[in-house]
């Protein structure tokens, strides 16, 4: 559920809506040890917000890149433990559109002049569950990220800011490749 804050130069904030996608991509994981796990991931994400007054949303596309360190709760010989995690989140910009009722154009063709940043850097922390299956592995679980960088040039020159906000459910199969 990914939305944006905004702020004005006067200080002053937009009420946006959050904007309800799908993403998806993959992960590796790299044990160091029973407990700790190292998780690299390359995901698809769709981030932006939509306006309360006027039906209109920013739609921002990213490849994200988290490098997250897990913890994994021992639930002894549960085939089911809890997990949590944190970590950097790298995003590369692969699209911006505004998109109205009738119609939608990219950032940079826009009226207002648009202009978004290609990359951002935040911050990740999450937790859920990893369900061991035999050689396979199943994550639930739920995120959420902190963009830290401004990603819109204009505001950001003016004083103001646009910062990444995302809330996300993840559902993740692995496959154990070391027994």
């Amino acid at each position: 559920l990914p939305t944006l804050n905004v702020t004005e130069p006067d200080g002053t904030t937009l009420d946006l809506q959050t904007r309800t996608t799908f993403g998806g991509g993959a992960y590796l994981q790299l044990g160091l040890g029973d407990v700790l796990t190292f998780q690299g991931e390359a995901l698809y994400v769709p981030k932006g917000a939509r306006s309360n007054s006027d039906r209109v949303t920013l739609a921002l596309d990213y490849i994200d890149v988290p490098l997250l360190f897990m913890v994994r709760v021992p639930a002894g010989e549960s085939a089911i433990w809890p997990i949590l995690y944190a970590g950097p989140v790298f995003s590369f910009e692969t699209g911006c559109a505004v998109k109205g009722e009738n119609a939608s154009v990219s950032c940079s063709a826009a009226d207002d002049g648009l202009q978004t940043k290609n990359q951002d850097i935040g911050g990740a922390l999450g937790g859920g569950l990893e369900v061991f299956m035999g050689r396979w592995t199943l994550q639930l679980d739920v995120r959420y990220t902190h963009g830290f960088r401004d990603v819109s040039e204009a505001l950001d020159e003016a004083g103001g800011g646009v910062k990444n906000r995302v809330w996300s459910f993840y559902l993740g199969l692995g496959r154990v490749l070391v027994p």
